[in-house]
């Protein structure tokens, strides 16, 4: 009878060691933030209907936006705005933006008060354009987040 509690005594510790093992490893992960998925800020834009995202960069000085043309005719882009920065005519990569041409939209009008590492969410882009043989001054809004890259 003595050889039964031992055995099932040494299991039990065996395992006992093993699983705290794996909670201080688990603790310590979440105490450096590895675990912590608020600390990966991804490149997104959420909810444009005519334009499809592709990257973005956002720096205290410029904002760079890289898109596809998803609708049925070809656009030219008056104006891009950011967040709370008032909105400006863009630098264009494509003067002639076909259905499904993908293209970089540049401004330096950016919000103020942007620091280099920080994370933004939820930012407002509104991309002013205007289709050939359509209706001028359309405007495709999307929410957008990610981090604040260096100059």
């Amino acid at each position: 009878m003595n050889k039964k509690g031992q055995g099932a005594l040494e299991y039990l510790m065996t395992y006992g060691w093993a699983l705290l093992v794996i909670v201080i490893v688990v603790a310590a992960l979440y105490a450096m933030g590895v675990l912590n998925p608020s600390s990966y800020a991804q490149n997104q834009c959420r909810t444009f209907q005519h334009f499809t995202f592709n990257d973005q960069k956002l720096n205290t000085t410029t904002y760079v936006l890289d898109v596809t043309n998803g609708g049925t005719a070809q656009v030219s882009v008056s104006n891009l705005k950011v967040g709370s920065a008032a909105a400006a005519a863009p630098t264009v990569s494509d003067a002639d933006i076909q259905p499904g041409d993908r293209f970089t939209l540049t401004t330096t009008t950016v919000p103020a008060g942007l620091t280099a590492g920080n994370e933004f969410k939820d930012t407002s882009v509104v991309i002013t354009f205007s289709a050939t043989g359509g209706i001028a001054g359309n405007s495709d809004t999307a929410k957008c987040g990610g981090k604040v890259a260096s100059n």
